[in-house]
């Protein structure tokens, strides 16, 4: 089964956003911990939120690729 370009870049951004999301989450809970003195509890959740979200996003664009097959 040959993948489309177009699947390819969809696949490609969702691998973006498991990486970036939870990076993205850490260096904004870093900065809300400087902020509010509360290091390092901030950037543990904002990291984790990260996660989830990069997930959340592989799991929504596997569901859909499933519907359309």
């Amino acid at each position: 089964m040959a993948l489309s370009p177009a699947r390819m870049i969809r696949y490609g951004a969702v691998a973006l956003d498991i990486a970036f999301a939870p990076v993205g989450g850490a260096i904004v809970g870093h900065l809300l911990d400087l902020y509010f003195h509360t290091d390092p509890y901030l950037t543990l959740v904002m990291f984790l939120l990260g996660v989830g979200g990069g997930f959340y996003r592989l799991i929504r664009m596997l569901s859909q690729d499933r519907n359309e097959i």
